[in-house]
């Protein structure tokens, strides 16, 4: 029998066409009668704004409120990812080739560094060297990031999230 959440993607699947946006991720709460909906667009497309957000929703709304077997009381919320999440899915490592990113490996070491490429495997990373230790602390001076660039294979990386600084 198929899930809720596996109904969600289907229903969703043609207005995201419409919409040029992508599903991240479903997550259903069958206790709390609560299904959460996230959403992006590719680069070179305006983010998912509230309007979006309301127009999916209404959309899920009605499909939700024919189809039986769903209480009718329930919480439905439709967002974007958040700028902290992780990537969930593939079209988010495209979406931010360029960006500095933060990769979690699964030994636990962290890479901080420019997202350069990914593929069907994984991504290529200009990954940030340590600063050099400058000779004498009165001679500071500002010295450009040094990188090095490594391919890291999806099934390595526990997590990888975007990296701001303000």
């Amino acid at each position: 029998m198929e899930s809720l959440a596996e109904r969600v993607v289907e229903w969703l699947e043609p207005k995201l066409v419409e919409l040029n946006a992508f599903l991240v991720s479903v997550r259903q709460n069958q206790a709390q009668h609560r299904i959460e909906v996230f959403l992006d667009r590719d680069s070179g497309h305006p983010g998912i704004d509230i309007e979006t957000c309301a127009e999916v929703s209404r959309y899920l709304q009605f499909h939700l409120d024919q189809t039986e077997g769903i209480p009718k009381q329930y919480t439905l919320e439709v967002s974007s990812p958040g700028m902290d999440n992780p990537f969930k899915v593939f079209r988010q490592y495209q979406k931010y080739r360029g960006s500095r990113v933060e990769v979690l490996l699964n030994d636990g070491r962290k890479l901080d560094g420019i997202l350069v490429d990914t593929d069907e495997k994984g991504i290529s990373l200009d990954k940030f060297l340590p600063p050099p230790i400058p000779v004498s602390p009165a001679k500071k001076k500002l010295v450009p990031p040094q990188t090095e660039r490594v391919r890291i294979d999806f099934n390595e990386i526990k997590t990888t999230k975007r990296k701001f600084e303000f």
